[in-house]
């Protein structure tokens, strides 16, 4: 499993190493190839076109983490017997959230996925109705999860599901009072 990363960053990153590996160069190896850029830069147009380039890569670079992030999701990928699939981290957590919703005791429901090694970890919140057992719901919540996610979506590489209750919601249940015992 991977995220896939964006383009963006390696056009900037690529750009800024050509500048500044030319002015190295340029200054350290090659004296005559150093002079013509110094000439060029100190031109109002040279240094103009130079910072305008350093400029334009670096808010390419904003533009690819910023921008991009919200119109590109990231995916998990996984090699299935015909080639490669690709879920997206959005499309996993719907699921597992919708899975969360399957139980009356779950008020609400939140997940996040964490990558690491190959191995995936799904982190949960939740918002549980006061009055249910919460060690039983979570141990059901969890193996619901693990075995939808395998069998549903192909995804045999999860390694814990932590739940978090945030909140517990309502007012405890009241114990009926027991009825007083007959003198006999």
């Amino acid at each position: 499993m991977k995220a896939r990363s964006g383009l963006g960053s390696l056009i900037t990153n690529t750009v800024l190493l050509v500048i500044g590996g030319a002015l190295i160069y340029g200054n350290t190896f090659n004296r005559e190839f150093g002079a013509k850029i110094v000439n060029a830069i100190s031109t109002p147009l040279g240094s103009l076109v130079l910072g305008g380039v350093m400029v334009a890569a670096v808010v390419l670079g904003w533009m690819a983490r910023f921008v991009g992030r919200k119109n590109r999701d990231r995916f998990i990928d996984f090699q299935s017997d015909d080639g490669s699939v690709g879920i997206s981290t959005k499309a996993i957590q719907d699921f597992i959230e919708r899975l969360g919703k399957e139980f009356p005791a779950v008020r609400s429901i939140e997940s996040e996925l964490i990558e690491d090694k190959g191995a995936l970890d799904i982190a949960i919140s939740v918002k549980v109705v006061s009055g249910n057992k919460i060690p039983e719901l979570s141990s059901v919540l969890q193996q619901r999860i693990r075995e939808s996610v395998h069998e549903s979506l192909g995804l045999d590489e999860i390694r814990n599901i932590t739940i978090q209750v945030q909140e517990i919601i309502g007012e405890p249940a009241k114990h009926a009072e027991e009825p007083p015992k007959a003198n006999e």
